[in-house]
């Protein structure tokens, strides 16, 4: 019987899954994970209300107001040109591409296709960075 391990972009997605587990947003639950050039784990995030933030989760549209991304509860943890990689549950929005662009990150791998934001996808290219999908 053969082991087949896991990549480091598939090991940075599990633990990505992992991390949406913990989300307490009932209608899209994210995870991240950021590694480091050696693939040392620099980082986890999921979606969710910032510190001291209540949020109403009964209303979808105020919800989407108020959410921190799970990109963006991962990089406050690293350095910028620190991590090589960041894998996210899903595919993200422009913002989150613009504060990855800002980290020297140029591989982001996702799960699922994002369809609120499209433009993402030309920023990422504008910007040199690599949108992969596992």
């Amino acid at each position: 019987m053969i082991n087949e391990r896991l990549t480091w972009p598939e090991y940075a997605m599990e633990l990505a899954k992992a991390a949406a587990l913990r989300s307490e947003d009932p209608y899209r639950k994210v995870g991240a994970c950021i590694l480091r050039y050696d693939n040392t784990v620099a980082a986890i995030g999921y979606n969710g209300a910032p510190p001291g933030v209540e949020i109403n989760w009964s209303d979808r549209d105020e919800r989407r107001r108020r959410v921190s991304h799970a990109e963006s509860a991962a990089l406050r943890y690293i350095k910028p040109h620190e991590a090589k990689l960041i894998a996210v549950t899903l595919r993200p929005c422009s913002e989150c591409i613009k504060n990855i662009s800002m980290y020297g990150i140029k591989d982001v791998y996702y799960h699922e296709s994002y369809d609120r934001d499209d433009f993402s996808v030309e920023l990422a290219k504008e910007f040199g960075i690599s949108l992969i999908k596992i």
